[in-house]
């Protein structure tokens, strides 16, 4: 293994072994952490407790994020070595992009797109974690042909201008790419030559878009809090069929159950117009 990969590996695992230790908190418990000896009520005592858990999975989701980003850049990097030196070649494959679907069932894109997200990450490194904590594979797919045509320095640059214009709102891939044309960067002077991209049977991911990441994890937070709360109702409706008791409002349970299975049905429905979803 190389000097690279060695570096890549120890940080990946000083990344992963903070996310476990900040999981669980590690602090007292509730009572014995207030330090007043004020008794708490039964109520507060679960208020303060489950606001102990909000801040607990919030922190655990936080260092998984960027556990998960730090992962992607550092992927990128060992790509780039074995792709810049041509180990690729010695598994005997015609192209780079052989390679990545072969040995890790990724399509040629998605490594690419890692490369060019640590490409990123390293021309920006000296604006520091502020900037770098934004940059996002989207954002790195719009920024890589300023840093490889017009150099990391005018990259740096063209993201602090950005950076002040926005006035600390976010920044999306779409204004840096219209912004980039509109200033004439990353447009190199000869066509690149050839390679991988002439490949006809590459089937390309659905493009893994990081700004609707929130998005997406409300989504999955969404549906695992509905089947939660189904299985719940599926217990409750198990306890009262063994007393043989009925709802209280049978009309109205008839009604609720009605729709549940709709929402479930509709909800099958999406799922299978998802990438990787069913026929």
């Amino acid at each position: 293994m190389s000097k690279a990969a060695d570096k890549a590996a120890d940080a990946f695992g000083d990344v992963l072994a903070e996310g476990f230790a900040t999981r669980g908190d590690a602090q007292l418990p509730v009572q014995a952490a207030s330090g007043t000896g004020v008794e708490l009520s039964p109520r507060e005592r679960l208020q303060a407790l489950e606001a102990r858990i909000e801040a607990s999975v919030g922190r655990y989701q936080q260092s998984l994020r960027r556990l998960q980003a730090r992962h992607r850049v550092e992927v990128g990097q060992l790509l780039d070595e074995i792709n810049e030196s041509g180990l690729w070649e010695l598994e005997g494959h015609e192209k780079f992009g052989h390679y990545v679907k072969s040995r890790w069932g990724w399509d040629r894109s998605y490594g690419y797109r890692l490369i060019d997200l640590a490409l990123v990450h390293r021309a920006l490194a000296p604006l520091g974690p502020a900037v770098l904590d934004t940059v996002v594979e989207s954002h790195a797919r719009e920024l890589a042909p300023v840093v490889k045509v017009n150099g990391d320095g005018d990259a740096r640059d063209f993201v602090e201008v950005l950076r002040r214009e926005s006035g600390g709102k976010k920044v999306t891939a779409a204004v840096i790419a219209a912004r980039r044309d509109q200033e004439g960067l990353g447009i190199a002077s000869d066509p690149a030559p050839a390679g991988d991209e002439d490949d006809e049977d590459e089937v390309v991911d659905a493009e893994l878009v990081e700004d609707d990441e929130e998005t997406a994890e409300k989504v999955g937070q969404s549906i695992r809090s509905a089947a939660d709360t189904a299985e719940r109702a599926l217990r409750q409706l198990d306890e009262a069929l063994a007393l043989d008791v009925a709802p209280f409002h049978r009309a109205d349970a008839a009604v609720d159950l009605s729709r549940v299975r709709t929402a479930a049905v509709r909800l099958q429905r999406r799922a299978n117009g998802l990438p990787g979803g069913g026929s």
